[in-house]
């Protein structure tokens, strides 16, 4: 199977949605980062959220976490799951969440 430091680099970033993207392992140790954002620090945050929602998806017969989207005023960001790695990938607000979603999916399936 790929790793998701050669999807993001090879295909994820190059979505004209994306703004930037992190890649951690799961214990939140920085893969590979672009964009303008801090690797480090969001990475340790996506590592952290996706253990959470992880957990949360399990206890309430969800399963584990496979993808979440966390919107706010200036910033969109979908943190998903991929063996064991987290990607963190930011989007431009002003772009169809859903659509992308959708090419993000497809990517993710290979």
């Amino acid at each position: 199977m790929t790793s998701l430091s050669k999807l993001a680099k090879a295909q994820i970033t190059r979505f004209p949605e994306v703004v930037a993207t992190v890649v951690t392992d799961r214990a939140g140790t920085l893969l590979e980062s672009t964009g303008d954002v801090d690797g480090e620090t969001v990475g340790a945050v996506h590592a952290v959220s996706a253990e959470a929602l992880g957990r949360t998806g399990e206890a309430l017969g969800l399963g584990g976490l496979q993808r979440a989207s966390v919107s706010g005023p200036k910033k969109v960001c979908i943190i998903a799951t991929y063996d064991e790695e987290i990607v963190g990938i930011y989007v431009d607000p002003t772009k169809s969440l859903g659509a992308f979603e959708k090419k993000l999916e497809g990517v993710l399936r290979q």
